[in-house]
Order: C-alpha cells, then sequence, then structure tokens
C-alpha cells in the first residue's frame, strides 16, 4: 500500500500525491534551478573568449567549486594564447600544437587549475613562470615533449597538490626540483626516460601520498631514496628495469601500502626490503624473471595480498616461502607457464589466508601434506595444470568428491572442480577428476622425479654459475640426491666454496671447472621404487691463452691472447715453484697483479735455472680465483747471467770508445769553422767599405755649416 503525503498548493486546495512523485517532483525543482544558477554564472562572467574555446563558470571535479572557466581543447592551436583575462582559475589547453609557453602565463596569479597536455612542448623554461601561482591546485604538463626539469621551474605554486608530468622525454631532473611543493600530494611521473634514481629529488615532499614512475628505464633502487617521503601511501615502479633493490631501498616509507613491481627484471626476492615497510598492504611482482621462491622469501610482512602471477621463469616455490605473513588474505600464484613444484610445507602460519590462486600454471600435482597449513575456509583454484593422476591429487579427489554428493569434511573450497582434467597417465589422460573412480587412485605411490633444470643438456663456461635443479612427488614423500659426474654420492654434507648442495634438491656451483663436465643423476626414492632424471653439463674453455717470450737468470716473460682477453676487469697471476721430474708443486705460491690492456708481464727476482708454473686467472668478489689458463717455463743458469753481463760489459767499452772519437771529431770540425767564420767576419767590413759615398758621410755637417 503506498503512502499519502498531502501537498498545500497555492490555490489553497489539498490533495493527495505518491511519496515517489513527490522525490521527482522536488528533483525536477532542483535540477532547474542549478541549471539557472549555472546559466546565470556563465552570464556573470562575460569575457572575450577565443574562437572556438568554451569560457564561463565550470564545475572543478577537484576542488568541487566554481571556476572562472576557458577551455580551448583539441582546437589544432599552435601557439599559446597572447591575451587572458587574469581572473581566471581555470584553463585547459590540451590536446594542441603549442610549442611554447608565454611568459605571460605568470600573470594569471588566480590560475586554481591549468592543463598543458597533449601539446609539443620541449621545455617549462627556466623563468619561473608558476612563481605567481600561488593558488594552483592542480598542474597537468603530460604527453609533451619536456626533457629536462630544472631546480627553478616549480618554485612558487606553493599550494599545488597535484603535478603530473607523465608521457614526456625526461631523463633528468636537478636536485630539489620539487622541494617547493611542501603540499604536493599526487606527483605523476610515468611514461619518461628516468635511468636513476636520487634521494634529493623528493626533499620536501613530506606530505606526498601517491608517486608513479612506472615505465621509465630505472634499473635499481638505491638505499634510502624514498627517506623523505613519510606520508606516501601508493608507489608504482612497474615497467622500468629494476634488477637490485638495496635492502634499505624502502626506509623511511611509514605509510606505504600499495607498491607495484611488475614487468621489471627481478630475478630474486629482496626480502628485507619489503620487511622494512610496516604498514605495506599490497605487492604486484608480476611478470619478472624469479625462478625460484626461495625458503622465507615472503615472511614477517605485514601484506595482505601478493601476486605473482605470468612469470616466465618461475619454476619453483619451496618450503616455508610464505611464512608467518600474519594478514594475508589472497595469493595470486597463477598463469606461470614454468612453475612445477609447490612444496607442501610451502604456506606456514597463514592463518587469515582465504583465497589462493594456482591455476594455470604447469603442476603435475601437490603432494597431500599441503592441506594441513592452510586455514579453514581457504578458496583454492587449481584448474587448468597438467594433472598427473595418481596418488599426489588423491586427496584433491577426496574434497571434491563426485561433484554432487560430497561427503568429506574438508574446510577446503575448491573453485571449478569440473575443470580439474588429468593429462597423464595415458589411460586417464583428457579426462575429468569428478568422472575418476578414487579406488582407482592408488593411496601408496612411487616416486616421480622433476627435472627443475627445465633441460637434459646444459652448458657452461670456465668460471661460471650453473645451477641444477630437480624436486619428487610421491607417496610417501621420496628422498632425493644427487650423483655428480664423477660417481660421487652428494646429499646435504656437501659445503664447500665453489659448489653446495641445498636441500631437497638444488646443487650449486658457483665455479665451473673443466672437471665439473659429466652427466649428473638426481634420484628420487622411497620404499615403493625409485625414479631418476639425468642432466649433461658441458663446460667449455675460455679463450685465453698464457705462454712464455722470454727469460734470463732471474725474470720470465708472459704474454697472453685469446678473443676474451679484455673479458675481465685484471688478471691475478698465481706462480710457483716446481719440480722439473714430475712438475709437482715444491715452492711457495706467489702472485701479480695485471691489467688486461697489457699484451706482456714480467715476472722478476727468481731464481736462475729453477722451473716454475705460471697460471691466469680472475679473482671474484668472494676472493675465489678462478683459474683459466697455465704454463710452465725455467730461467737460465747463472753462467747465462754472467754472460750476459760480460757481453754488456762489451758492449758498453766499444760504445764509450766510439762516442769519444765522435766526440774529438766534432770538436775538431767546430774548431776549424770556427777560425774561417771570424776570418769572414774580419774582411767583410773592409769590403763593404770601400762602396760607401763620402758625400753620403759628410753631408750632414756640410749642410749644418
Amino acid at each position: 500500500m503506498m503512502t499519502k503525503k498531502k501537498i498545500y498548493y497555492i490555490h489553497k486546495d489539498w490533495t493527495y500525491l505518491p511519496v515517489g512523485m513527490v522525490m521527482e517532483c522536488v528533483s525536477l525543482v532542483g535540477r532547474a534551478f542549478l541549471e539557472a544558477r549555472h546559466t546565470s554564472l556563465h552570464r556573470m562572467y562575460n569575457i572575450t573568449c577565443l574562437n572556438g574555446c568554451k569560457c564561463g563558470i565550470e564545475r572543478s571535479k577537484f576542488l568541487k567549486q566554481n571556476l572562472k572557466s576557458v577551455d580551448c581543447s583539441f582546437l589544432k592551436i599552435n601557439a599559446f594564447p597572447g591575451v587572458l583575462p587574469n581572473d581566471l582559475q581555470a584553463l585547459s589547453l590540451r590536446g594542441n600544437d603549442i610549442f611554447n609557453v608565454l611568459p605571460s602565463i605568470s600573470q594569471l596569479t588566480d590560475l586554481r587549475e591549468l592543463d598543458l597536455s597533449g601539446n609539443r612542448i620541449k621545455t617549462v623554461g627556466r623563468d619561473k613562470m608558476f612563481q605567481n601561482m600561488t593558488l594552483l591546485f592542480n598542474l597537468n604538463i603530460g604527453k609533451n615533449d619536456i626533457s629536462t626539469i630544472n631546480r627553478d621551474v616549480f618554485i612558487g605554486p606553493k599550494a599545488l597538490e597535484h603535478l603530473i608530468l607523465s608521457d614526456n622525454k625526461i631523463s633528468y631532473i636537478d636536485d630539489e626540483a620539487f622541494a617547493d611543493l611542501r603540499e604536493l600530494q599526487t606527483l605523476e611521473l610515468e611514461l619518461n626516460f628516468l635511468g636513476s634514481l636520487y634521494r634529493d629529488w623528493f626533499h620536501g615532499l613530506s606530505n606526498l601520498v601517491v608517486l608513479n614512475l612506472a615505465h621509465n628505464r630505472i634499473h635499481n633502487i638505491p638505499a634510502s631514496v624514498f627517506q623523505d617521503l613519510n606520508s606516501l601511501e601508493r608507489l608504482y615502479l612497474a615497467g622500468n628495469r629494476v634488477s637490485t633493490i638495496d635492502p634499505r631501498a624502502f626506509s623511511g616509507l611509514i605509510s606505504l601500502q600499495v607498491l607495484t613491481l611488475e614487468d621489471n627484471l627481478m630475478s630474486w626476492i629482496s626480502t628485507s626490503a619489503f620487511q622494512s615497510l610496516p604498514v605495506l598492504d599490497q605487492v604486484t611482482l608480476d611478470r619478472n624473471p624469479i625462478s625460484k621462491i626461495k625458503p622465507l622469501d615472503f615472511s614477517h610482512m605485514s601484506v595482505s595480498k601478493i601476486s605473482l602471477s605470468q612469470m616466465p621463469e618461475l619454476r619453483i616455490i619451496d618450503s616455508k616461502a610464505f611464512y608467518n605473513l600474519p594478514n594475508i588474505s589472497t595469493l595470486q600464484i597463477a598463469y606461470n607457464k614454468k612453475l612445477s613444484y609447490i612444496d607442501p610445507l610451502a604456506f606456514m602460519n597463514v592463518d587469515t589466508l582465504t583465497e589462493l590462486q594456482l591455476h594455470h600454471n604447469n603442476l603435475i600435482g601437490i603432494q597431500k601434506d599441503i592441506i594441513q597449513h592452510l586455514p579453514d575456509g581457504l578458496e583454492l583454484s587449481l584448474y587448468e595444470n597438467p594433472f598427473k593422476c595418481d596418488c599426489n591429487i588423491r586427496w584433491l579427489k577426496q574434497i571434491i568428491g563426485n561433484g554432487v554428493n560430497n561427503t568429506t569434511n574438508s574446510s577446503i573450497i575448491i573453485n571449478l572442480p569440473d575443470h580439474l582434467v588429468c593429462k597423464s597417465p595415458d589411460f586417464f589422460a583428457d579426462k575429468n577428476l569428478l568422472d575418476i573412480d578414487i579406488r582407482k587412485l592408488n593411496k601408496p605411490c612411487g616416486p616421480t622425479v622433476l627435472n627443475l633444470t627445465l633441460t637434459e643438456n646444459i652448458t657452461g663456461k670456465v668460471g661460471d654459475r650453473k645451477v641444477l635443479e630437480c624436486r619428487s612427488l610421491g607417496d610417501p614423500i621420496p628422498r632425493l640426491h644427487w650423483v655428480l659426474s664423477d660417481g660421487s654420492l652428494v646429499n646435504t654434507t656437501l659445503n664447500e666454496v665453489r659448489r653446495r648442495f641445498f636441500a631437497p634438491g638444488t646443487l650449486v656451483y658457483y665455479h665451473l671447472k673443466p672437471t665439473d663436465a659429466g652427466p649428473y643423476t638426481c634420484i628420487s626414492e622411497n620404499y615403493i621404487g625409485k625414479s631418476e632424471i639425468i642432466i649433461k653439463l658441458n663446460v667449455s674453455g675460455i679463450d685465453i691463452n698464457l705462454f712464455p717470450i722470454g727469460s734470463s737468470a732471474t725474470f720470465i716473460t708472459l704474454v697472453w691472447n685469446g678473443t676474451e682477453r679484455l673479458s675481465f676487469p685484471q688478471y691475478k697471476i698465481n706462480y710457483w715453484e716446481v719440480d722439473k721430474r714430475n712438475g709437482s708443486e715444491v715452492g711457495e705460491e706467489m702472485f701479480k697483479i695485471a691489467s688486461p690492456t697489457r699484451k706482456t708481464f714480467t715476472i722478476s727476482r727468481l731464481h736462475p735455472n729453477t722451473a716454475y708454473k705460471f697460471c691466469i686467472g680472475y679473482e671474484d668478489n668472494s676472493n675465489y680465483w678462478l683459474r683459466i689458463s697455465c704454463c710452465t717455463a725455467t730461467t737460465q743458469d747463472a753462467d747465462f747471467l754472467m754472460q750476459g753481463i760480460s757481453r754488456t760489459s762489451n758492449v758498453a767499452v766499444a760504445s764509450v770508445i766510439g762516442i769519444l772519437l765522435v766526440m774529438t771529431v766534432t770538436i775538431c770540425l767546430v774548431s776549424v769553422l770556427s777560425r774561417k767564420y771570424r776570418q769572414r767576419m774580419y774582411e767583410t767590413p773592409e769590403k763593404s767599405a770601400d762602396n760607401v759615398p763620402l758625400d753620403n758621410i759628410y753631408r750632414p755637417l756640410l749642410n749644418g755649416g
């Protein structure tokens, strides 16, 4: 029953109208009033409007106020308007062909909003054009051709809260270029050519809330670069070339909630950098070349949402990769075409997790122990994975049942169970898991070893770092070990400077040697059976060759060549005495440092008639010396040294005698020539005097008489 209301009209009759009709009438009256007011405001702002422009009072979506406005957008204007009303509050010239901004713009001291985006402006100059715009609130200079931001450009607009410089060609920003913008809340710098970050850029921006640096060329995030941005809540760094993040990169960002780092070149997680953000809520790392999420990579963080999707190299999520995340609600780990293994202990102490997305990966199975550490009510997405339907997904079949009469008491919710399809074995290929009788999925089963090196043949050079990865599935959980190329068995006891084993199946060579080449076998075993894969490692040498070119009794000169001679910043030449009979080392090892630009190097202070072995190599940051090439040489005996001295003495005596003879002859010649020269000088005055007329000599005297 619709209620009625009494409406009193001017003619003082009573009537009843529905409430809805009353409200509609009020709305119509209100709109009419606003339109009338808007029209009157337009009439109130009478100016000579530029041809094609819109002039009048417009409502600002930023300030929520009516502003005296001129809108000359998209009119193909190629010059900045010469005459504009001084009381103008909002000016839009976006989407034109303007190249320069006239200095007269500084006279618009009442401006609140200025939009110059989408033009061809190359510079905003050094003449402090915004200095008098103390009321300016929003400034948009995006989509232009600006390359440099000078220090004095933004001196003056102290009320500015939103500055858009996106989609320009900015490659250089002066230190403290934004320091005068104390009220700035949004700074848009995406789609520019910035290659590095500097702390002085952000000095004075203590009120900044949003900083967008996406789609630049930034390759590194240094320590404390954002130290002054205590109010920053959103930081966008997507689409750069970031490969390293300093552990202190985000220090000072005590208010940061959203961090985007997708589409970069990160190959590992900078855990301590993320842990330094006390209120971080969302972090996005999609499309980075990270190959493995290691233990504790995401641990002790405040985040509620993590995204690791479309990672081109992600293959492994190891034990405790996500550990002790008290606020986590969503994990997006989907569309990773190489992700083949998730450890059953990968998600630990994630009690607030409500959504785990693992769909569209390369998982053939997940061990059942994983559900023991997932919280009640979790929604789990596993569809579009190439499952091997055996004991490793029996637990999944138990949860989904037949999709109709699910009698399990599992607290895990499986999303889209009808999209869980078996890829193998052959008799289950392309069958929906819902349609498979659980009795055909054996409870225990033998191991399936996974080659997570992703190839059966790998090649590296001497000194390279190489990682061999394998994991396994099975019930009960299998044991893993490696058999090296020399036949030795590797387990957790392998812990050398040059190579190490990390459980459950990671074998790391930090510096390859030629002897490391050969087959490597990863073996997975449980009481049901065993499975293995073989990976062949090929090691090629570095094209640098060392050999001697000269020797004496106390020194030997070496030379090295090859196509990779300039590949290292410096070389370390180690040498020691060796037994002439069997080549064994018998003396103390010594070394010299050589520059790669030198072609020869002489090692002196050697013993006569002694065999030496020389090896050239490179010492890395971990002080590991990589041997590249070696040679042997023997110094001459002591008699050779004396002969050299004797020959040197005879030559020296002969040289001295020759020099004395030459000097004597030279002195004689100089003496003779000197005498002849003096004789000529004496004769010349007499001859010249005969030619001087006497009249010329005595004429002055005669004239004076």
